[in-house]
């Protein structure tokens, strides 16, 4: 078993700096112990080569197998590059193509982690700039279950809803300040009714007819409000890709993609959220077992393998001519029970 790391520990420090380094489109250098890249975020980042890290997902879109792997497009510019990362079609005539193991593994969930596109341009380490952060590629890719066990809550206060009762809302934040939202009405008890909801800017704010995420939050509120239960808002937006990683999606699905195909084209999981950081914070409010409102079996797993034992409850909103392929797209290819 491997032993549980600490936030105070140099990796994980390491980890979430190069984090900020990468969101803040700077190169940082990887070390695997043999190898040493600098790589830098095709995203925002300078290009500092014609070679790309791409996550597993592109690859396999790309039909180039199934693991990270680095592609080497001699001569190619910026424009070129992000297309090879991230269009509908690439062309690969002349790509020099390696498995990237461990090293394009890490570089692409940097990169996931600071919500800029999983790819990542890669450059010889004498070519990095005087303070450039370095990284151990474990670290980096121990980062994210390690954060989601360090949530506690900060502040809570009761909330009077439209639903029809008063919430008491509660701000959970983790150890670099991500937060998670605890919206209770009545007593926490053995069973208690939960939604865990990811953000959706565009349909839970905006009211988007593309998904049914904004009618399932009022769904959810509403039966919360009326039975007692619990809804953990989280930031996983897009199914864990951001919202401008969502936004590129939609442009890839007017495209002709579906929602599954468009995620893993721009180099992401069809589903990219993790429940650990759920499943820590209903463990914090004494809720080891509920009944979870979700057509969603994935969602279900991901609480049970983090210790949350789950009985799903059906919570199907509205279907529109809007987001009717969307709601097929994710029964056929997703496995949602609608």
């Amino acid at each position: 078993m491997t032993p549980r790391r600490r936030i105070d520990e140099p990796g994980f420090i390491a980890a979430h700096r190069c984090v900020g380094e990468v969101g803040a489109g700077r190169p940082v250098i990887l070390d695997d112990g043999t190898r040493k890249i600098l790589v830098a975020p095709l995203d925002g980042g300078v290009v500092l080569s014609d070679t790309l890290a791409i996550s597993t997902a592109r690859a396999s879109f790309l039909t180039l197998g199934e693991a990270p792997s680095f592609i080497r497009l001699p001569g190619a510019d910026a424009a070129a590059l992000m297309a090879l990362a991230s269009a509908r079609e690439a062309e690969l005539a002349g790509a020099e193509i390696t498995e990237g193991g461990a090293l394009a593994s890490a570089a692409t969930e940097l990169a996931k982690l600071a919500e800029r596109l999983p790819a990542m341009t890669v450059g010889h380490v004498d070519a990095a700039p005087e303070g450039t952060l370095s990284v151990d590629v474990a670290d980096v890719l121990a980062f994210r279950r390690t954060l989601a066990s360090t949530f506690v809550p900060i502040a809570s206060a009761p909330v009077p809803l439209a639903a029809g009762a008063t919430a008491n809302v509660t701000a959970f934040r983790n150890a670099i300040g991500g937060c998670v939202s605890a919206v209770a009405v009545g007593d926490m008890v053995p069973c208690t009714l939960v939604r865990v909801h990811s953000s959706c800017v565009t349909g839970d704010i905006f009211g988007s007819l593309k998904c049914d995420c904004g009618a399932q939050l009022r769904l959810a509120l509403d039966r919360i409000a009326s039975d007692g239960g619990v809804l953990l808002y989280t930031a996983q937006e897009g199914r864990g890709i951001g919202l401008v990683n969502k936004l590129r999606a939609y442009a890839l699905q007017d495209a002709g993609l579906d929602t599954v195909d468009a995620n893993v084209a721009l180099g992401y999981h069809d589903d990219e959220r993790d429940y650990a950081a759920a499943a820590a914070v209903l463990a914090r409010l004494g809720l080891e077992e509920v009944r979870l409102m979700t057509n969603n079996p994935a969602k279900a797993a991901g609480l049970e393998s983090s210790g949350i034992r789950v009985t799903p409850v059906p919570l199907i909103g509205p279907v529109t001519p809007q987001n009717a392929d969307y709601l097929a797209t994710k029964r056929r290819r997703s496995g949602h029970r609608l």
